[in-house]
């Protein structure tokens, strides 16, 4: 709900990414870092731990 209402903050979409993960929901974390690549400048440096993120998620 928190992020349909504001799915361009990237850091409520960090924040709910993390917490899904750590509840071991990978496919809600992957669909959040998915929606954050979606938004972030392509020479982003948080781009690296993202794709990083989702390979881990994706492995569970």
């Amino acid at each position: 709900q928190l992020v349909s209402r504001d799915h361009t903050d990237i850091r409520v979409l960090s924040l709910y990414a993390f917490s899904a993960f750590e509840q071991q929901r990978f496919g809600e974390a992957v669909a959040a870092w998915e929606m954050m690549l979606k938004l972030l400048p392509a020479g982003d440096a948080r781009r690296a731990v993202i794709e990083r993120s989702i390979r881990l998620a994706q492995e569970k």
